[in-house]
């Protein structure tokens, strides 16, 4: 089943097309990746995605319903939950309660009742807060609960923006580098994580530089090159193309030698 689509989405900076007539789909219970060069309009699809920014022409459909003209609770509230390329936390506040904003889509007490603090609130609190509990542990973030979001490491900032995001029980999840800071180790563990996930029916978009990443969690994948899709299909496939090693692969392999 189609989940997202993306119908010659196109969107301008300053009379240039950071994004051009994009056209691809995303399915349910799979990870789509979306890679190219630094540039190449990634971050951008997100935002148009999220709701963060709109397109100039072109249509973005979530289980069949337009939604390129919604802000950005509306898409949350419908199902898209993201991360940043950069991290947006809440400093002072502790790694738990930056994950437990992330659930104020499923918290249906009042206004009154959280003034007043009546027994539907607090019974409110406790749940959404165990729930966030089971995700912190869920991610290996257990013994930062109660640590300042500002004093984790990169790494571990990451997983709590990417348990924020999951805290909205999202269908569809945006990942932009999720992988950033972290070691060799971590992201393998994140990339389990990330298959576990869509065994259990969620779908993802991921934005990543770390192609053995890609290889690992993506079913299929989709090339930006100035803000245009170059190529799209399997790892393997988009890997031996010959426009994305001269785009993408071969920037590496220049920057390797």
């Amino acid at each position: 089943m189609t989940m997202l689509t993306l119908n010659r989405v196109t969107r301008y900076f300053g009379g240039l097309a950071a994004v051009n007539d994009v056209s691809f789909e995303a399915e349910a219970n799979q990870i789509t990746g979306l890679i190219g060069p630094n540039g190449a309009g990634k971050t951008t699809l997100l935002n148009l995605i999220s709701g963060l920014d709109q397109p100039a022409s072109g249509e973005i459909r979530f289980m069949d319903r337009a939604i390129q003209k919604l802000p950005p609770h509306k898409i949350n509230q419908l199902g898209i939950a993201r991360t940043y390329q950069n991290i947006r936390l809440f400093a002072e506040m502790s790694a738990l309660d930056n994950i437990i904003v992330g659930m104020h889509t499923q918290g249906k007490a009042g206004l009154l009742s959280a003034a007043l603090s009546l027994p539907g609130y607090r019974a409110e609190e406790k749940r959404l807060r165990e729930q966030a509990l089971q995700l912190a542990e869920r991610l290996g973030l257990g013994s930062f609960c109660n640590t300042p979001a500002d004093a984790l490491s990169y790494g571990d900032q990451r997983r709590v923006e990417i348990a924020r995001a999951l805290a909205a029980h999202p269908k569809l999840l945006l990942l932009d580098e999720p992988t950033a800071g972290m070691n060799a180790a971590e992201t393998a563990r994140l990339g389990e994580l990330i298959l576990s996930l869509r065994d259990e029916g969620l779908a993802a978009l991921v934005i990543e530089h770390d192609m053995s990443f890609i290889a690992q969690v993506c079913d299929h994948v989709v090339v930006l090159n100035f803000g245009e899709v170059i190529a799209r299909g399997t790892v393997d496939a988009v890997k031996s193309d010959p426009t994305v090693v001269a785009a993408y692969l071969g920037e590496e392999e220049a920057a390797d030698a």
